[in-house]
């Protein structure tokens, strides 16, 4: 509130240099500046290390198919936390983080040759319908799992 006060005299004063009041909003604006870069540096590290955790408990759990809720809980965070920084470090929600990782696992087991049928893949991933897994292998991927087994024998 003193630099509100201090500015507001500096402008009632008939006979203040301008240079003066520059300076002094320059010499302010400097300081929120800094303050708010400082705080902001230190929600991204915070973010960080929130998103670090989450990319690791999915790494860990990947099959289970965690809720979010409950990878909020084990991360003692609030879902809405947990969104805003998944989002923010990866650009995907949650929900689309974990897709996208259920299915580069998909395509990677595809490449290795691990698994023999797409039912048994899907199992495997913690999908218990092999028909939707299908479905969401195609709107990801934009290939068929026969597709991307056909590309790979080329």
């Amino acid at each position: 509130m003193n630099a509100y006060k201090t500015l507001h005299e500096l402008l009632r004063t008939a006979d203040t240099d301008p240079e003066l009041v520059l300076a002094y909003l320059n010499s302010l604006l400097t300081e929120i500046n800094t303050a708010y870069f400082a705080s902001e540096k230190k929600r991204t590290l915070e973010g960080l290390d929130t998103f670090l955790g989450f990319k690791l408990f999915v790494d860990e759990h990947l099959t289970d198919q965690p809720a979010i809720t409950e990878i909020a809980a084990k991360l003692a965070v609030s879902t809405d936390c947990l969104y805003r920084v998944v989002k923010q470090q990866s650009g995907l929600s949650p929900k689309e983080f974990i897709t996208d990782r259920l299915i580069t696992e998909a395509r990677r087991r595809i490449y290795h040759n691990q698994t023999t049928s797409v039912k048994e893949l899907a199992f495997e991933l913690g999908f218990n319908d092999p028909s939707y897994f299908s479905r969401l292998f195609k709107k990801i991927t934009g290939k068929t799992i026969a597709g991307f087994y056909q590309d790979l024998s080329l």
